[in-house]
């Protein structure tokens, strides 16, 4: 390695080709770090974001997928005309995969001009999570009832991305 006091070129290229070895696990070990922990943060942030809600109350004429809601309460409209709705009253769970809630269903009960409705109080269950935008939201919504409301049984409402109303019968 050294002769006469002089390094030699081979040993000279050999410390300045280790030195720069070293410095580039050193900087492909922070670039992956940096990079680990960004991604690790996005997605923590991914997975810890709450599914919503869209379409309440009655959905848009375009997408539907604007104002996604947490523990939507108020109206949420389900047949065109109007005839068709829900009060949600409140919330018993809301989970990344399902939410358990009451509401009250109105039906209409007669047609023309008059606009008398029929209620009962109702379970609602959301459940089938898909993803938009990387956001989680809910496909479909379950409600139960005791008794048929102006001819209307328990169903499932299904979630549309475009059109009025936003949730509807499949």
């Amino acid at each position: 390695m050294k002769k006469n006091g002089v390094f030699s070129m081979r040993a000279m290229a050999t410390r300045i080709s280790r030195r720069i070895m070293r410095m580039f696990a050193v900087l492909l070990a922070a670039l992956i770090a940096v990079l680990g922990v960004t991604t690790l943060a996005a997605g923590a942030a991914l997975a810890s974001s709450p599914t919503v809600a869209y379409g309440v109350p009655n959905g848009h004429s375009g997408s539907n997928f604007v104002h996604g809601r947490v523990r939507p309460l108020g109206l949420l409209v389900w047949a065109a005309d109007g005839s068709h709705y829900f009060v949600i009253h409140s919330w018993g769970s809301w989970r990344q995969g399902y939410a358990w809630g009451s509401a009250t269903v109105h039906v209409r009960s007669c047609w023309g001009s008059c606009f008398r409705y029929k209620t009962e109080r109702t379970a609602l269950h959301f459940y089938r999570v898909r993803t938009h935008r990387g956001r989680p939201y809910f496909t479909r919504l379950h409600f139960s009832l005791a008794h048929k409301v102006g001819g209307t049984g328990s169903g499932t409402l299904v979630f549309s991305s475009r059109g009025l109303p936003a949730w509807g019968v499949n």
